[in-house]
């Protein structure tokens, strides 16, 4: 139950990272690009290996979320997102925001996000290539109950 509450609490929160380089392209949006750019797989939730799976692919401005939080089958939400200096926001199609904003740091292959609400969630990333199957499997479900993770 207290892990139910804890996947509960960072899906009501948010999602993602720490930007060490203030000149990687300010707005994630247009034609700027990020370090944040690139296919993440979470590894790890506030220490510990998370009991749920997520990946996220941030391009030029817009991301994608593959998750398989709630329910077998993995599920893709879509938005946009900003970069300004150390934090990352963003918010989904409908126009909704993520519950969060986080603060990002980037060490080679790991990226680690930081809430930046009053309960502090730590979720670390690993660079990756999102597997088709995952991508194949998320297009073709639909769920309006579910709710993303960032």
């Amino acid at each position: 139950m207290k892990k139910f509450f804890a996947v509960f609490a960072i899906v009501a929160l948010a999602l993602v990272g720490c930007d060490k380089n203030p000149d990687s392209g300010g707005q994630g949006g247009g034609n700027k690009s990020s370090v944040i750019d690139g296919e993440w797989h979470i590894t790890e939730w506030n220490g510990e290996a998370p009991e749920f799976d997520v990946y996220v692919k941030f391009e030029k401005g817009a991301f994608e979320i593959y998750q398989q939080v709630w329910s077998l089958d993995y599920e893709l939400f879509r938005g946009t997102y900003n970069v300004s200096g150390e934090i990352i926001t963003g918010s989904y199609e409908d126009g909704a925001n993520w519950a969060s904003g986080y603060k990002f740091a980037i060490d080679g292959d790991k990226l680690t996000m930081y809430s930046q609400e009053d309960q502090s969630i730590t979720s670390v990333y690993e660079k990756c290539v999102i597997p088709e199957e995952i991508i194949t499997e998320a297009t073709t479900t639909r769920s309006s109950d579910v709710v993303p993770f960032l």
